[in-house]
């Protein structure tokens, strides 16, 4: 079981350093959908929630069907930039039929391969895409927090965690990193996978590498004391009951952190900022740091929300035109 541990959190340890080596190197073709909003939490939270549900009670055709289609699509967006558009609409489509066939066959190593070389480029692409979208630390932290209280109870306070595991078991396209099954199983869902490797990534836009490395090396130590939490214990821990606390407050500390380098524009630049500001009096306008307009808004709050929807990194200094 041990190789099997190890082996495992090396998986994870790749996922987490290739998705951040993608940021640097690739943009992912995407469609025009804007930047991360609130309700885009809510339904990722809903999918990541929903998905151990169906796998336990939708036929598996369906399932295998439905998650099949959405693994492809985002495989063959992840590679197109590595491999070039042609050459990615052959590959994930051969990665999608290689999964299935080793599964019609009876192959349960080739099956346990193939899926988790899926898993990673899908975890790659899908926190890549979320960067692209400019999802925000808070946003992030939010969602963490969010998946806390979902992984407590489905894998701290109910067996449904087991039982999805045993369901999926052998299935294509299972959302789990695995190095085996049986009776002892070495595996880490998706929702894990996923935020071991998104915080680092947004820690690493929003505020530098030092967050970005701080962040790892927590990750770092938390993957430790799972191991040996496995090992002595002989079960699963709750990884996200641990990992969103962690986010959460980091997010608190490095926006405490960024508030207090970032000094607030002086007076004259207010005023001139104010002079040039597009908008008619009673509006409230949200000043950048430097004293640049960047939103506006009836009320000091909506010009708040505005100017996080336009990409302002932390607390914007709001003011109200005057006639």
């Amino acid at each position: 079981m041990t190789p099997n541990v190890l082996a495992l959190y090396a998986l994870v340890a790749l996922t987490v350093a290739l998705a951040a080596g993608y940021l640097g190197r690739y943009v992912i073709p995407r469609p025009p959908v804007g930047r991360m909003v609130g309700a885009d939490i809510a339904v990722m939270v809903t999918a990541l929630v929903v998905m151990p549900f169906a796998y336990l009670h939708v036929p598996v055709g369906v399932v295998v069907s439905v998650f099949g289609l959405v693994v492809m699509t985002l495989t063959q967006l992840m590679l197109a930039p590595v491999l070039g558009g042609r050459w990615a609409m052959i590959a994930a489509p051969a990665l999608c039929a290689a999964d299935v066939a080793a599964y019609a066959a009876g192959w349960p190593l080739a099956l346990l391969v193939v899926n988790d070389a899926l898993l990673i480029l899908l975890v790659v692409g899908v926190v890549n895409l979320w960067a692209q979208a400019a999802v925000t630390p808070a946003q992030v932290a939010a969602l963490a927090a969010a998946l806390t209280v979902y992984d407590t109870l489905a894998t701290g306070l109910s067996s449904l965690t087991v039982d999805f595991v045993q369901r999926m078991q052998g299935l294509p396209f299972s959302p789990v990193l695995a190095t085996s099954y049986g009776a002892n199983p070495s595996l880490i869902g998706l929702g894990d996978c996923l935020m071991l490797s998104i915080w680092p990534v947004v820690a690493l836009r929003a505020y530098g590498k030092v967050a970005a490395w701080s962040a790892a090396g927590l990750e770092a130590v938390l993957l430790a004391v799972s191991i040996a939490f496995v090992l002595t214990g002989g079960r699963p821990m709750p990884l996200l009951t641990v990992l969103g606390p962690l986010i959460f407050v980091q997010w608190l500390y490095w926006r405490r952190w960024q508030a207090s380098r970032t000094p607030a524009p002086t007076r004259p630049e207010v005023n001139r900022a104010l002079e040039l500001a597009d908008a008619p009096a009673g509006v409230w306008v949200a000043l950048s740091p430097a004293g640049a307009p960047v939103a506006e808004g009836a009320t000091p709050g909506l010009a708040r929300r505005e100017a996080r929807l336009a990409g302002a990194q932390g607390s914007p200094v709001v003011w109200r035109l005057q006639e």
